[in-house]
Protein backbone atom coordinates (compact mmCIF):
# COMPACT_ATOMS: atom_id res chain seq x y z
CA UNK A 1 0.00 0.00 0.00
CA UNK A 2 1.63 3.62 -0.96
CA UNK A 3 1.13 6.81 0.71
CA UNK A 4 -1.52 9.55 -1.20
CA UNK A 5 -0.81 13.43 0.21
CA UNK A 6 -4.49 15.00 -0.53
CA UNK A 7 -4.96 18.46 0.50
CA UNK A 8 -8.14 19.60 -0.51
CA UNK A 9 -9.57 23.29 -0.89
CA UNK A 10 -11.25 23.84 2.16
CA UNK A 11 -10.09 27.26 4.30
CA UNK A 12 -9.32 29.32 1.30
CA UNK A 13 -8.10 32.97 2.36
CA UNK A 14 -5.46 35.50 1.94
CA UNK A 15 -2.83 33.23 3.84
CA UNK A 16 -4.15 30.44 2.50
CA UNK A 17 -4.10 30.72 -1.03
CA UNK A 18 -4.04 28.26 -4.13
CA UNK A 19 -0.25 28.30 -4.35
CA UNK A 20 0.02 28.28 -0.44
CA UNK A 21 -1.54 24.74 -0.77
CA UNK A 22 0.50 23.43 -3.51
CA UNK A 23 3.48 25.16 -1.23
CA UNK A 24 2.35 23.21 1.74
CA UNK A 25 1.77 19.78 -0.24
CA UNK A 26 5.03 19.38 -1.33
CA UNK A 27 6.49 20.72 2.30
CA UNK A 28 4.77 17.79 3.59
CA UNK A 29 5.79 14.86 0.73
CA UNK A 30 9.38 13.69 -0.02
CA UNK A 31 9.09 15.28 -3.24
CA UNK A 32 12.78 16.43 -3.26
CA UNK A 33 14.07 14.31 -1.04
CA UNK A 34 16.24 11.99 -4.12
CA UNK A 35 17.31 15.67 -5.49
CA UNK A 36 20.64 17.18 -5.63
CA UNK A 37 21.91 20.46 -7.03
CA UNK A 38 22.82 20.42 -10.73
CA UNK A 39 19.91 17.73 -11.62
CA UNK A 40 18.10 18.17 -14.34
CA UNK A 41 14.08 17.65 -13.45
CA UNK A 42 11.82 17.51 -16.39
CA UNK A 43 8.16 18.22 -15.46
CA UNK A 44 5.23 16.49 -17.75
CA UNK A 45 2.39 18.89 -18.16
CA UNK A 46 -1.02 19.21 -19.96
CA UNK A 47 -1.23 21.77 -22.29
CA UNK A 48 -4.78 22.67 -23.44
CA UNK A 49 -5.55 22.26 -27.27
CA UNK A 50 -6.93 25.32 -28.82
CA UNK A 51 -10.70 25.36 -28.01
CA UNK A 52 -9.89 23.28 -24.45
CA UNK A 53 -11.38 26.24 -22.39
CA UNK A 54 -10.68 24.54 -19.14
CA UNK A 55 -6.80 24.58 -18.82
CA UNK A 56 -4.57 24.72 -15.40
CA UNK A 57 -3.32 28.09 -14.39
CA UNK A 58 0.22 28.42 -15.02
CA UNK A 59 1.08 29.07 -11.13
CA UNK A 60 -0.52 25.41 -10.87
CA UNK A 61 3.20 24.77 -12.68
CA UNK A 62 5.51 27.18 -11.30
CA UNK A 63 5.19 26.54 -7.39
CA UNK A 64 6.51 22.90 -8.24
CA UNK A 65 8.79 24.23 -11.00
CA UNK A 66 10.05 26.57 -7.88
CA UNK A 67 10.44 23.77 -5.25
CA UNK A 68 12.56 21.49 -7.80
CA UNK A 69 14.73 24.76 -8.60
CA UNK A 70 15.32 25.66 -4.82
CA UNK A 71 16.64 21.78 -4.25
CA UNK A 72 18.93 21.78 -7.59
CA UNK A 73 19.37 25.27 -8.30
CA UNK A 74 18.31 24.30 -11.91
CA UNK A 75 15.52 25.53 -13.88
CA UNK A 76 13.24 22.90 -14.76
CA UNK A 77 12.55 21.96 -18.34
CA UNK A 78 8.67 21.76 -18.70
CA UNK A 79 7.24 19.80 -21.55
CA UNK A 80 4.65 18.63 -23.26
CA UNK A 81 4.24 16.05 -26.40
CA UNK A 82 3.05 17.31 -29.84
CA UNK A 83 -1.11 16.33 -30.24
CA UNK A 84 -1.47 13.61 -32.73
CA UNK A 85 -3.94 15.75 -35.11
CA UNK A 86 -2.70 18.95 -35.77
CA UNK A 87 -6.55 20.61 -36.51
CA UNK A 88 -4.87 23.97 -37.42
CA UNK A 89 -3.03 22.99 -40.07
CA UNK A 90 0.10 24.62 -39.09
CA UNK A 91 3.63 23.60 -38.54
CA UNK A 92 3.25 21.40 -35.31
CA UNK A 93 5.95 22.87 -33.10
CA UNK A 94 5.42 26.03 -34.22
CA UNK A 95 1.66 25.39 -33.18
CA UNK A 96 2.29 23.85 -30.14
CA UNK A 97 4.05 27.20 -28.82
CA UNK A 98 1.96 29.25 -29.76
CA UNK A 99 -1.40 27.30 -28.25
CA UNK A 100 0.85 27.10 -24.90
CA UNK A 101 1.94 30.96 -25.08
CA UNK A 102 -1.84 32.24 -25.51
CA UNK A 103 -2.93 30.05 -22.46
CA UNK A 104 -0.41 32.27 -20.64
CA UNK A 105 2.53 29.58 -20.49
CA UNK A 106 5.86 30.80 -21.26
CA UNK A 107 9.38 30.43 -19.38
CA UNK A 108 8.32 33.16 -17.17
CA UNK A 109 4.63 32.62 -15.55
CA UNK A 110 5.89 28.71 -15.64
CA UNK A 111 9.31 29.21 -13.81
CA UNK A 112 11.33 26.70 -16.14
CA UNK A 113 12.44 26.03 -19.77
CA UNK A 114 8.77 25.18 -21.87
CA UNK A 115 9.59 22.59 -24.72
CA UNK A 116 8.00 20.30 -27.03
CA UNK A 117 8.98 16.53 -25.57
CA UNK A 118 10.66 14.77 -28.59
CA UNK A 119 11.96 18.24 -30.03
CA UNK A 120 10.37 20.90 -32.12
CA UNK A 121 9.18 17.61 -34.75
CA UNK A 122 7.92 16.23 -31.74
CA UNK A 123 9.55 12.63 -33.25
CA UNK A 124 13.31 13.14 -31.26
CA UNK A 125 13.75 10.47 -28.55
CA UNK A 126 15.48 7.14 -27.56
CA UNK A 127 14.33 3.69 -27.41
CA UNK A 128 13.42 1.70 -23.71
CA UNK A 129 12.58 -1.68 -22.93
CA UNK A 130 9.03 -2.12 -21.66
CA UNK A 131 11.15 -4.01 -19.00
CA UNK A 132 8.29 -6.81 -19.08
CA UNK A 133 8.52 -10.36 -20.74
CA UNK A 134 5.24 -10.37 -21.87
CA UNK A 135 5.49 -6.93 -23.82
CA UNK A 136 3.35 -6.69 -26.56
CA UNK A 137 5.56 -3.29 -27.84
CA UNK A 138 9.02 -4.57 -26.38
CA UNK A 139 9.61 -1.13 -26.83
CA UNK A 140 9.08 2.38 -26.74
CA UNK A 141 11.04 5.65 -28.44
CA UNK A 142 10.50 7.89 -25.34
CA UNK A 143 10.79 11.65 -25.79
CA UNK A 144 13.69 13.66 -25.51
CA UNK A 145 12.79 15.98 -22.77
CA UNK A 146 12.08 13.13 -20.67
CA UNK A 147 14.50 10.68 -20.87
CA UNK A 148 17.46 12.81 -21.02
CA UNK A 149 16.00 14.54 -17.66
CA UNK A 150 17.57 13.56 -14.37
CA UNK A 151 14.23 12.78 -12.51
CA UNK A 152 10.49 13.34 -13.75
CA UNK A 153 7.58 15.09 -12.22
CA UNK A 154 4.28 13.98 -13.79
CA UNK A 155 2.05 17.35 -13.56
CA UNK A 156 -1.79 15.72 -14.43
CA UNK A 157 -4.48 17.55 -14.79
CA UNK A 158 -7.05 15.40 -13.93
CA UNK A 159 -10.25 14.38 -16.40
CA UNK A 160 -12.12 11.54 -17.77
CA UNK A 161 -10.65 9.83 -20.60
CA UNK A 162 -12.56 8.42 -24.00
CA UNK A 163 -9.86 5.51 -24.16
CA UNK A 164 -8.23 4.81 -20.82
CA UNK A 165 -11.44 6.30 -18.34
CA UNK A 166 -9.00 8.73 -16.66
CA UNK A 167 -6.64 11.02 -18.03
CA UNK A 168 -4.00 10.69 -15.04
CA UNK A 169 -0.72 10.16 -13.18
CA UNK A 170 -0.84 6.29 -15.42
CA UNK A 171 -1.46 7.61 -18.79
CA UNK A 172 0.75 11.04 -18.54
CA UNK A 173 3.72 8.90 -16.81
CA UNK A 174 3.70 6.30 -19.76
CA UNK A 175 1.91 6.93 -23.22
CA UNK A 176 2.01 10.50 -22.77
CA UNK A 177 6.00 10.47 -22.59
CA UNK A 178 6.51 9.17 -26.16
CA UNK A 179 7.39 10.63 -29.33
CA UNK A 180 4.44 11.29 -31.47
CA UNK A 181 5.78 8.37 -33.52
CA UNK A 182 5.32 6.03 -30.92
CA UNK A 183 2.12 7.33 -29.64
CA UNK A 184 0.76 6.68 -32.89
CA UNK A 185 1.76 3.17 -32.88
CA UNK A 186 0.14 2.32 -29.87
CA UNK A 187 -3.13 3.73 -30.66
CA UNK A 188 -2.74 2.07 -34.07
CA UNK A 189 -5.81 1.37 -35.42
CA UNK A 190 -7.79 3.18 -32.59
CA UNK A 191 -9.31 6.63 -33.49
CA UNK A 192 -8.28 8.54 -30.02
CA UNK A 193 -10.83 11.47 -30.85
CA UNK A 194 -14.00 9.73 -30.72
CA UNK A 195 -16.31 12.83 -30.98
CA UNK A 196 -19.30 10.65 -31.69
CA UNK A 197 -19.25 9.05 -28.19
CA UNK A 198 -18.57 5.38 -30.30
CA UNK A 199 -15.20 3.30 -28.47
CA UNK A 200 -13.70 0.15 -30.06
CA UNK A 201 -14.48 -2.74 -29.71
CA UNK A 202 -13.95 -4.11 -26.14
CA UNK A 203 -10.75 -6.19 -27.30
CA UNK A 204 -8.94 -3.03 -28.61
CA UNK A 205 -10.06 -1.37 -26.07
CA UNK A 206 -8.16 -3.72 -23.74
CA UNK A 207 -4.95 -3.89 -26.04
CA UNK A 208 -4.50 0.04 -25.59
CA UNK A 209 -4.93 0.14 -21.81
CA UNK A 210 -2.58 -2.46 -21.87
CA UNK A 211 0.11 -1.50 -24.15
CA UNK A 212 -0.57 2.24 -22.43
CA UNK A 213 0.46 0.70 -18.99
CA UNK A 214 3.33 -1.05 -20.65
CA UNK A 215 4.72 2.51 -21.79
CA UNK A 216 4.93 3.25 -17.49
CA UNK A 217 7.80 0.64 -17.61
CA UNK A 218 9.71 2.44 -20.34
CA UNK A 219 8.97 5.75 -18.91
CA UNK A 220 10.20 4.34 -15.56
CA UNK A 221 13.37 2.23 -17.24
CA UNK A 222 14.31 5.78 -18.70
CA UNK A 223 14.52 8.00 -16.12
CA UNK A 224 15.96 4.86 -13.87
CA UNK A 225 13.16 5.08 -11.18
CA UNK A 226 12.90 8.74 -10.02
CA UNK A 227 9.44 10.25 -10.90
CA UNK A 228 7.08 12.21 -8.50
CA UNK A 229 3.28 12.35 -9.60
CA UNK A 230 1.05 15.38 -8.35
CA UNK A 231 -2.25 15.33 -9.63
CA UNK A 232 -4.73 18.54 -9.54
CA UNK A 233 -8.54 17.42 -9.30
CA UNK A 234 -9.18 21.11 -10.73
CA UNK A 235 -12.02 21.38 -13.35
CA UNK A 236 -12.36 17.76 -13.88
CA UNK A 237 -14.30 17.80 -17.51
CA UNK A 238 -15.32 14.89 -19.63
CA UNK A 239 -13.17 15.58 -22.21
CA UNK A 240 -9.17 15.40 -21.71
CA UNK A 241 -6.78 18.50 -22.53
CA UNK A 242 -5.48 17.49 -26.14
CA UNK A 243 -9.64 17.61 -27.50
CA UNK A 244 -10.48 20.85 -28.73
CA UNK A 245 -13.61 21.26 -26.60
CA UNK A 246 -15.07 20.69 -23.38
CA UNK A 247 -18.31 20.16 -21.52
CA UNK A 248 -18.72 21.97 -18.23
CA UNK A 249 -16.50 19.88 -15.05
CA UNK A 250 -18.56 16.95 -13.82
CA UNK A 251 -17.71 17.34 -10.14
CA UNK A 252 -16.89 20.22 -7.72
CA UNK A 253 -12.92 21.57 -7.47
CA UNK A 254 -11.05 18.99 -4.86
CA UNK A 255 -7.94 20.44 -4.42
CA UNK A 256 -4.54 18.40 -4.97
CA UNK A 257 -3.06 14.84 -4.73
CA UNK A 258 1.01 13.93 -4.76
CA UNK A 259 2.15 10.20 -4.47
CA UNK A 260 5.80 8.37 -5.81
CA UNK A 261 2.94 5.69 -7.33
CA UNK A 262 1.09 6.33 -10.15
CA UNK A 263 -1.77 3.83 -9.30
CA UNK A 264 -2.25 4.90 -5.58
CA UNK A 265 -2.93 8.19 -6.57
CA UNK A 266 -4.67 7.53 -9.71
CA UNK A 267 -6.70 4.95 -7.40
CA UNK A 268 -7.59 7.89 -5.07
CA UNK A 269 -8.64 10.07 -7.56
CA UNK A 270 -10.95 7.94 -8.70
CA UNK A 271 -12.62 7.79 -5.55
CA UNK A 272 -12.44 11.70 -4.51
CA UNK A 273 -13.93 11.83 -7.78
CA UNK A 274 -16.69 9.04 -7.91
CA UNK A 275 -17.96 10.91 -4.52
CA UNK A 276 -19.22 13.65 -6.01
CA UNK A 277 -19.74 13.12 -9.49
CA UNK A 278 -23.32 13.09 -10.76
CA UNK A 279 -24.04 8.78 -10.81
CA UNK A 280 -25.63 9.52 -14.21
CA UNK A 281 -22.32 10.82 -15.43
CA UNK A 282 -19.41 9.14 -17.99
CA UNK A 283 -16.78 8.09 -15.22
CA UNK A 284 -16.88 4.54 -15.44
CA UNK A 285 -16.04 3.74 -12.91
CA UNK A 286 -15.92 -0.09 -12.42
CA UNK A 287 -13.56 -0.17 -15.66
CA UNK A 288 -10.85 1.81 -14.98
CA UNK A 289 -10.68 -0.15 -11.46
CA UNK A 290 -9.95 -2.71 -13.73
CA UNK A 291 -6.74 -0.69 -15.21
CA UNK A 292 -6.00 -0.23 -11.70
CA UNK A 293 -5.87 -3.83 -10.92
CA UNK A 294 -3.61 -4.28 -14.27
CA UNK A 295 -0.69 -1.38 -13.19
CA UNK A 296 -0.97 -3.49 -9.91
CA UNK A 297 -0.21 -7.12 -11.50
CA UNK A 298 2.09 -5.93 -13.94
CA UNK A 299 4.16 -3.58 -11.11
CA UNK A 300 3.60 -0.54 -12.15
CA UNK A 301 2.62 0.40 -8.37
CA UNK A 302 -0.34 -0.39 -5.84
CA UNK A 303 -3.96 -0.37 -6.61
CA UNK A 304 -4.20 0.22 -3.03
CA UNK A 305 -3.44 3.72 -0.99
CA UNK A 306 -3.45 4.90 2.38
CA UNK A 307 -4.46 9.02 1.68
CA UNK A 308 -2.68 11.24 4.24
CA UNK A 309 -4.99 15.12 4.21
CA UNK A 310 -3.22 17.73 5.29
CA UNK A 311 -5.11 20.66 6.32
Amino acid sequence: MSVVYWIDTQGMSFDNSIAQKLQHLLAETDATQDLSEGDQVTLKINTAEEGYEYGLRPVFIRIPAQAAYAKTKLHVTICDGLKLIDYWKQHLGSNFMRVASHQGYSNETLGGHLAVNGGFSGDEGDLFSCQSEDSDLGGVEVGTAVCRSDALWVLSHVTLHPLFGLSGALLNSGFECLVGSARSRVVRDINPYPFNGHRPPPERLADFRRHALECCLSIRNAVEGRLFFISYLWDITPQPEYFPFSNAPIAKNLGFLASRDPAAIDAVALDLIGKTEDPGGALGASEFRQVLELAEAMGIGSAQAAVQRIS
